[in-house]
């Protein structure tokens, strides 16, 4: 069984509505607003000004724009198929080879980037770190770095399936407490 892992691809493309419009089109949502389900419980970020830009049963995205027109925020849960691993090596493989697959390297240019095993829940997950420049973000004369944050886990009850848990950042420079809250959102949503 093959499947596309396209965080980052997603993640820059909800993010490019941001920028073209001015701020996200969607529903508001409260910070911490919790969306309950059976398979996960997802919690909008804790900060003002999020929206709902894409509710589905494949996941949720939330969004926001930033301090100048060239900045913008995605908050990002995704669920997907996975086939059977036999190692937490050959989970982080798998993840790695979809996520580097996934990855328009014309459009990005890869700064930075991290893949690590990690034992902070109790099912399988690998934390992946990125920092990239967009070299053809929408609604900007030029390139923009890109920060993303993600967790990708295989679910403990439904094994065949995974979600991913993600937070990004668009825009002229890093932004300073990026790393806090993309923690405090991947902390914020968990299975039930």
């Amino acid at each position: 069984m093959k499947i596309r892992i396209v965080i980052l691809v997603t993640a820059a493309t909800l993010v490019q509505g941001c920028a073209t419009s001015g701020h996200p089109p969607g529903k508001p949502v409260a910070p911490s607003e919790s969306f309950s389900g059976g398979y996960i419980n997802i919690k909008a970020p804790a900060s003002a000004g999020w929206q709902l830009i894409q509710s589905s049963g494949a996941g949720m995205a939330f969004a926001k724009g930033g301090q100048s027109k060239n900045e913008s925020f995605v908050a990002q849960v995704s669920m997907f198929n996975l086939p059977p691993t036999q190692t937490p090596e050959a989970f982080k493989s798998f993840i790695q080879s979809g996520v580097e697959k996934d990855t328009d390297t014309n459009r990005f240019e890869v700064q930075s980037a991290s893949f690590r095993i990690t034992n902070e829940r109790n099912y399988p997950c690998v934390r992946y770190e990125a920092t990239s420049q967009d070299n053809e973000p929408a609604g900007s004369s030029g390139p923009l770095l890109f920060e993303l944050s993600a967790i990708y886990c295989r679910h403990p009850v439904r094994q065949e399936t995974g979600f991913s848990i993600s937070y990004s950042h668009r825009g002229e420079g890093l932004h300073p407490t990026f790393r806090s809250e993309a923690e405090s959102f991947i902390q914020s949503v968990q299975v039930p």
